[in-house]
Order: structure tokens, then C-alpha cells, then sequence
């Protein structure tokens, strides 16, 4: 299977995972895990899928509409002309509901083409997860210990000045850092080992160039393509860390208790509060 015969099948995958178990689209997933280009491609047509989805699912049938169809069935008039006039009638509700899903699609359209700045926060969560779940280059260099990691970090146009929670430097070892690219904004990622076989990707990115950054301070649980993450802002950075294991392994290393912080920059400065 090549790339074109793959984006063939994965235009049919829906959004949310819901495919992941049907045979006829794992050799399609499977070259999207091996080729990076193929693997961002999916992350946008999967994004662009459930926007639309969700912006037709707001859309709400016409309560008359049925009955109106079938009046205009019956009149004498050319069907044609009829279902012509109906269809742009001011009092029509067809009319409405074709002026809503155009202006629905319009509005999907002009979020698609919007800068960086105007992006929102799931469709970057979404592309991180699809960066530290499906592409093969996952880190750039490896790295055993912070010090390390951030002066690679500061010498690739990467976030350097970092302020992390404790947990994140006990018992889970770092294992290396990378640096992305998101509409031209750089995202610095740093890859956690966590319980062995598990890892933990933390991706940090300005807080400015999202209008709808998590809250301040306060970690945000959720799923991001059927992976758990959790998210948070602080210093004017946006923090997201996404689990390859469980959302348990997140609530052990971000729940409530979890509030002493460490400010990673040259030199090392401790911070003891999350507040």
C-alpha cells in the first residue's frame, strides 16, 4: 500500500477513534504510524472531520419542514419550479436550514484558513497527540536529566525557560526532548518515561498564540483522540502533557495534591507554590 491508496481509505475514518478496531483501515493506520508526512496529513483531515461534524450536528431540522416537502409535492405547478421557490422563500424553514449549513461550512472554511494566533487549543492538542502517539521521529535527542534537555532546547529556538511539577522529576526519567512546529510557532516536547513501559509527552507552547488557553493554574483533564491529557497555563506558557497509559497515570502526576513546582531555566531557580 502506498501513501495516495492510504489517504483514500483514511478519508472514510471517522473522528474519535471510532474505526480503530475495524480491520479495513489497519493497514491504512499502520503506514500512518511509519510515514511522517502521511501521519500529519490524517491529523488535519481528522481535525477538519470533526469540525464539520460537530458544527452540522448544531443544525436542527425544520419541525414543518417534512410537511412543507410534501405540500409542494402536490401542487400543480412544475415540481422543479416549485421546489425552487420554496427553497429561497423567506417563510420557508428549508431555506433556513440551507442558509445555516452553508454559513456553517463557510465558518469551517475560514477557521481552517486562520493563522496561528486564531487557532484553538483542540486542534493543537489534537496535532501534539498525533505527533506523540503516530510519528516515528519522536525526539530529536535524547536526554537523561533537565539541565541537558534545556540547553539543547535554548540552542533550537525551543521554550527553555520551563517550570514543571516536582513529579516530574522524581522517580519518572526523562528520556528526551524535541522540538515542533505549530502554524510557525515553536512547541518545545519533552518525553517521560512513567512505570516502566509507560511515557508521558509534555509539549510547551506560548500561551498568547491561543485564544482559548487552559485555565490559569488549574490542570484540565480530558481526552484528545482517545488519549488522555491534561492541560494547564502558567508564566504565559501553555503546558500539555498527553498519556500513553491511562488518565490515572496523569491524576498521579498533576491531581490537586500534586502543587510544588520546579522552574527550569540558567540558572535553576525552585519554585514551592502552584497557586
Amino acid at each position: 500500500m502506498n501513501r495516495d491508496e492510504a489517504k483514500l481509505i483514511l478519508q472514510s475514518y471517522r473522528p474519535g477513534g471510532r474505526d480503530a478496531g475495524d480491520p479495513y483501515f489497519a493497514p491504512a493506520l499502520a503506514l500512518a504510524k511509519q510515514d511522517a508526512e502521511l501521519a500529519a496529513w490524517f491529523a488535519k483531515q481528522q481535525a477538519l472531520d470533526a469540525r464539520i461534524s460537530g458544527a452540522l450536528q448544531q443544525v436542527r431540522v425544520p419541525s414543518r419542514l417534512k410537511a412543507e416537502i410534501l405540500a409542494a409535492a402536490k401542487m400543480k405547478e412544475s415540481p422543479v419550479v416549485t421546489w425552487w421557490r420554496n427553497l429561497f422563500s423567506r417563510q420557508s424553514p428549508v431555506s433556513w436550514a440551507l442558509a445555516a449549513v452553508i454559513l456553517i461550512l463557510l465558518s469551517v472554511a475560514l477557521f481552517w484558513k486562520k493563522p496561528a494566533g486564531q487557532s484553538g487549543f483542540a486542534d493543537y492538542a489534537a496535532q501534539m497527540v498525533n505527533a506523540a502517539v503516530y510519528d516515528p521521529h519522536h525526539v530529536d535527542i535524547e536526554a537523561s536529566n533537565m539541565k541537558q534537555a534545556v540547553a539543547w532546547l535554548s540552542t533550537h529556538r525551543g521554550e527553555s525557560n520551563l517550570t514543571l511539577p516536582t513529579t516530574f522529576n522524581g522517580d519518572h526519567d526523562l528520556m528526551g526532548c524535541r522540538v515542533l512546529d505549530w502554524h510557525g510557532q515553536k512547541v518545545s516536547m519533552l518525553c517521560y518515561s512513567v512505570q516502566g513501559t509507560k511515557h508521558v509527552d509534555v509539549f510547551v507552547a506560548e500561551a498568547n498564540i491561543f485564544p482559548d488557553a487552559p485555565p490559569l493554574d488549574q490542570p484540565r483533564f480530558a481526552m484528545s483522540d482517545g488519549m488522555p491529557t491534561v492541560s494547564w497555563t502558567h508564566d504565559g506558557m501553555v503546558y500539555l502533557a498527553v498519556s500513553h497509559g491511562d488518565n490515572d497515570i496523569l491524576k498521579t502526576l498533576l491531581g490537586p495534591e500534586k502543587v510544588s513546582l520546579i522552574k527550569w531555566k540558567s540558572p535553576v531557580v525552585y519554585r514551592p507554590d502552584f497557586d
